[in-house]
């Protein structure tokens, strides 16, 4: 028996809950799958997987030594993957995990940029707001906003941006008609429509800054959307007031299409001023070329 290759597809269905997943990934048949993992357990002489018609699950025993080889499959295939990019030129598979609209707006064009550099490089991007845990997802580099890191990750700080709350000029200069006055109160918004943001941990509050504490805002959303581009679609259709981190509006900004809306006090969509950026990454991984060179040049462009 390969026990290499069984303790990585082991891996795979412990951690997918699928024989036909963990086949599809190592282009397999599940059948493959299901008798290198039986002679794993009758090697060791415990089940391993739990199968039933309706799921695939560990058993208690599974799960321990899933958690016991975890590191050690890691540290193996990093191994591999270092002394093959120290042989010969930089390429393969460069798997990158960063938020949707970031990734789309920011990061998209760097990477076009590392592709020119280094051609032989096939890039594998996801676009994704979840929690990101390296040693069970297949990643290599994390972009995320506002993340706490796990353990054992290095997390560099890529960009800082200020939530601003913006509107069409002609929804503007509606509001400002409507209330009386140029700049806007916090009481003016509540009373105004807006677009909200709603990811993966729920909705998006705005919030303001009273001098002593943050308070929020209770505002009136006609449209609440977990796809930043179609509530940037209601925005510029003069729909209601959008806040959004900088870089997500700037070149509207630029164009005049979305303004700035004055506010007497700083609204925000977190507790704080500002969105910060981090890029995220293994220690060991750096070690090899195409992840640190990626890495490097994310920070170079970004940062």
């Amino acid at each position: 028996m390969d026990k290499i290759r069984a303790l990585r597809y082991f891996k795979r269905v412990a951690e997918l809950n699928s024989f036909t997943l963990a086949a599809q990934e190592f282009d397999v048949p599940p059948s493959s799958i299901s008798r290198r993992i039986k002679d794993l357990e009758s090697e060791l002489g415990v089940e391993l997987i739990k199968r039933t018609t309706r799921n695939v699950s560990t058993t208690e025993l599974g799960s321990v030594y899933y958690r016991s080889i975890v590191e050690a499959l890691q540290k193996i295939d990093d191994a591999d993957e270092l002394v093959s990019q120290r042989l010969g030129e930089m390429s393969g598979k460069l798997r990158i995990s960063s938020t949707a609209s970031y990734g789309e707006k920011v990061l998209f064009p760097v990477l076009q940029k590392f592709r020119q550099k280094y051609p032989s490089i096939i890039l594998d991007l996801d676009y994704s707001d979840e929690r990101v845990v390296f040693s069970k997802d297949a990643v290599d580099i994390a972009i995320r906003a506002g993340h706490v890191p796990e353990e054992r990750v290095i997390a560099k700080h890529l960009s800082s941006a200020r939530f601003i709350l913006v509107a069409t000029p002609q929804l503007l200069h509606s509001l400002q008609k409507r209330f009386h006055r140029k700049t806007l109160t916090v009481a003016d918004i509540e009373s105004s429509p807006s677009l909200q943001y709603r990811g993966n941990q729920g909705v998006f509050s705005w919030w303001t800054f009273n001098g002593d504490a943050w308070e929020k805002i209770a505002i009136n959303p006609i449209l609440l959307c977990n796809n930043g581009e179609s509530l940037l679609a209601a925005a510029l259709a003069h729909e209601g007031l959008l806040l959004y981190p900088h870089w997500w509006v700037s070149d509207y900004l630029a164009s005049g299409e979305l303004v700035e809306v004055p506010v007497n006090s700083p609204v925000s969509s977190r507790q704080h001023t500002n969105l910060d950026i981090f890029v995220l990454y293994q220690q060991a991984k750096y070690q090899i070329p195409k992840i640190k060179h990626c890495v490097d040049f994310i920070l170079q462009h970004l940062k």
